[in-house]
């Protein structure tokens, strides 16, 4: 069976008016470095009496980073005519869209047209469009791109880039941060659903090794 590509699935991006933005892996990333985060504890001292250490008010986030490979090569070889014009530049730009406000997006063009030198940002806060980081069918979570770092290493005769590394670091968002986007929401309580059930899994697989053990130092 073919491996799962990952993926970044946006379908509030807007692109030319209603498209989504969905970027598919050309090669999944080698390792993904996960970090979960306890919100910060209650501190030791507190001069109105004693505190419990073990309340928390909010869920713990986590971030993630990893390196992403983009590469021309195969698709000039099989003579694609996206790639022969333009090399690796869309999927580059599909990457950095999803860092930037559809709304925001659209209203510097409308002001363009307009002929207006006021910021899209004047006519109020402008909001990212929803993001899925698709890692597999147990790991859909919604996510804000942090941060991007895009080294290009190889252009083509018109200096459109044919080979890339991407690191990308990302905040999963919890449900308290997706005030009514129901499909950020909706994906997060899943994965969180996942989650609890591979770890009644491994309370199985803990059960078993624990009598394998025993038998095992037993003779």
């Amino acid at each position: 069976m073919a491996a799962l590509k990952g993926a970044f699935l946006s379908f509030g991006a807007g692109l030319l008016g209603a498209l989504p933005n969905i970027v598919v892996f050309q090669f999944n990333p080698d390792k993904v470095t996960r970090t979960p985060k306890m919100p910060d504890p209650p501190p030791a001292c507190d001069p109105s009496g004693k505190s419990n250490a073990k309340q928390q008010f909010c869920l713990p986030g986590e971030t993630m980073t990893f390196t992403l490979r983009v590469d021309a090569s195969e698709m000039l070889a099989q003579g694609n005519p996206i790639a022969a014009a333009s090399g690796i530049l869309p999927t580059l730009c599909a990457l950095e869209m999803l860092m930037i406000p559809s709304s925001a997006m659209t209203l510097s063009v409308l002001s363009s047209l307009a002929g207006s030198s006021s910021s899209p940002y004047q006519f109020g806060a402008a909001t990212l469009p929803t993001i899925l980081f698709f890692w597999g069918p147990f790991r859909i979570l919604p996510v804000a791109i942090t941060s991007m770092s895009i080294t290009e290493t190889e252009y083509d005769t018109l200096l459109n880039p044919v080979r890339a590394d991407v690191t990308i670091n990302l905040q999963v968002l919890l449900p308290s941060q997706l005030a009514g986007d129901m499909l950020g929401s909706g994906a997060y309580t899943y994965s969180q659903g996942v989650k609890e059930t591979m770890a009644a899994l491994n309370l199985a697989n803990a059960a078993q090794f624990g009598v394998s053990a025993a038998l095992s130092f037993s003779t």
